[in-house]
């Protein structure tokens, strides 16, 4: 696949994600999710999904452990709006940009 068509499948996927968990998913712990990014391995069967969640660490680690459990949901609720070959399976993890971008300024804060 091309790298254009490449891009633009990563970005459907992440639009349907994000309305499936937003009018579909019925588990409270899936409410505090936000879909930051979704990478695609060149093959088209994986797919990386950069997760943020509204919350605390428990909370992170509740809402990662329910998009673990809803993966299948997940995944067949995006073939029926997908038209491809294979959906990829879904691999979720937390999105660390922001607690990094929290620390570097906490370190450039400090004084010497």
């Amino acid at each position: 696949m091309s790298r254009w068509g490449l891009e633009r499948l990563q970005a459907e996927i992440h639009e349907r994600l994000s309305e499936i968990l937003q009018f579909e998913a019925r588990d409270p712990r899936l409410e505090r999710v936000t879909i930051f990014a979704v990478k695609l391995s060149r093959d088209i069967r994986h797919a990386w999904v950069s997760v943020g969640v509204l919350g605390d660490s428990q909370e992170e680690t509740e809402s990662l452990q329910a998009l673990q459990e809803h993966r299948g949901f997940l995944r067949s609720a995006l073939a029926k709006r997908l038209h491809i070959r294979h959906t990829p399976e879904l691999h979720f993890e937390l999105d660390e940009t922001e607690r990094r971008a929290q620390r570097i300024e906490e370190l450039l804060g400090r004084k010497p």
